[in-house]
């Protein structure tokens, strides 16, 4: 008899997150398991990428609205008569601006939580696939006889949810980190966490990728430019402005770069500002979103991540799986991807660390030859990680 899985996420927005989940869904045993998927909002750049055996259950329009803009959420619940759920909104808006983290988490979950549905079918096991609201969707509101949480970055990053997470945590039968490290973070600010963590890398397909990444030339090319391309949302944690930073160092150096970013953010108007204030709003090309990123990864030149922080970075391991050169920075879990002059070289956190090792890449092509053979000879695809997630669910 097939096993009921639950799986929640609050979009499927373009980010590392959203794609592991896709890419899980599509590789889900269907002759074992039947799959529902529920989304808050059913949008994003992944949408369309949910495989079409999973059933997908959405929030639906309470939950939209009181999520969006105040005037436009008083707007709807008053038009219906609504006024006690035109209310909460009122008090929502005033929780975010509570300055204690910890009570304004909770506030905030309280009257959120409260427009999304609570599911009626029984599930052998539910999986919060994100931190925070998902893993909270996944305590709260689901009737599971297994509950697994999913954490993708070093949770000193969000330490600010601790008080909130703690309680969820506990109550978790399992907590999956997407690397070692971000199981040893984790677990060092919540010890009785030992034991409990289980390490699910993203998974990647060498094979898909490089499938993918067929197609004519994507980039405007002109002679003794190097390409350079930086995959993440415009967010504080993608360090973004480094990237914009460090081309503007390039320039001053007098080296030639067209250096392509893909992705979108909050920061993307901030940013955008900043390449056009350090002259480099003809270098730094924002090419936005892209559901099929791979001909860019495999066209460029270099490959770069100035992340601050990541729990695993998938476009890394991508430009991995395309074998080309990269140079990350030392963000705290980069040791599990990336070993410097090995598989890449890995900066500091600084425009002028990063503009260092381009520079190497460019000056010395014997380095970048060595870089791009060592990973073709690196083993990146990783599809039997999903059978740790088996061994989850069938442990009950």
């Amino acid at each position: 008899m097939k096993k009921n899985l639950l799986f929640i996420m609050p979009s499927l927005h373009g980010g590392g997150a959203e794609k592991s989940l896709v890419t899980l869904l599509s590789l889900i045993d269907t002759e074992r398991y039947n799959v529902d998927l529920l989304l808050f909002r059913n949008e994003g750049l992944f949408a369309d990428r949910v495989p079409k055996f999973v059933n997908v259950i959405e929030a639906g329009d309470d939950y939209r609205y009181f999520d969006g803009s105040a005037a436009a959420a008083l707007k709807y619940f008053l038009s219906r008569g609504d006024l006690k759920r035109a209310a909460k909104r009122l008090l929502y808006s005033a929780s975010l601006k509570i300055r204690d983290d910890e009570k304004r988490n909770k506030i905030s979950w309280r009257l959120l939580g409260g427009n999304l549905p609570h599911l009626p079918r029984v599930y052998d096991a539910s999986i919060g696939f994100l931190e925070g609201p998902a893993v909270y969707f996944c305590l709260d509101m689901t009737n599971a006889a297994r509950h697994i949480g999913w954490l993708h970055t070093d949770y000193s990053r969000i330490i600010s949810q601790k008080g909130m997470d703690e309680p969820y945590f506990r109550r978790l039968d399992c907590l999956v980190g997407v690397s070692a490290e971000c199981c040893r973070k984790v677990e060092s600010v919540f010890p009785f966490l030992r034991g409990k963590t289980v390490v699910i890398e993203n998974i990647i397909s060498r094979a898909a990728i490089e499938s993918a990444a067929r197609g004519n030339g994507v980039y405007d090319e002109k002679a003794g430019e190097t390409l350079i391309l930086t995959v993440g949302r415009l967010s504080p944690p993608k360090g973004i402005d480094l990237a914009v930073l460090a081309c503007a160092e390039l320039k001053k150096r007098g080296r030639k770069v067209k250096w392509h970013h893909i992705g979108k953010g909050e920061l993307q108007d901030e940013i955008k500002a900043l390449a056009i204030s350090k002259g480099v709003a003809d270098d730094f090309v924002f090419l936005g979103e892209k559901a099929n990123p791979y001909p860019y990864i495999k066209q460029c030149d270099i490959y770069v991540q100035p992340s601050r922080a990541e729990g695993k970075s998938i476009a890394v391991d991508e430009a991995k799986g395309l074998a080309k050169p990269i140079v990350v920075t030392n963000f705290s879990t980069v040791a599990d991807q990336v070993t410097d002059g090995v598989n890449g070289l890995i900066a500091e956190m600084s425009p002028e660390s990063i503009a260092d090792k381009i520079c190497m890449l460019i000056d010395d092509a014997a380095l970048a030859e060595k870089l791009s053979e060592n990973l073709k000879e690196e083993s990146v695809g990783n599809e039997g990680e999903i059978d740790k997630l088996y061994k989850l669910i069938e442990e009950m």
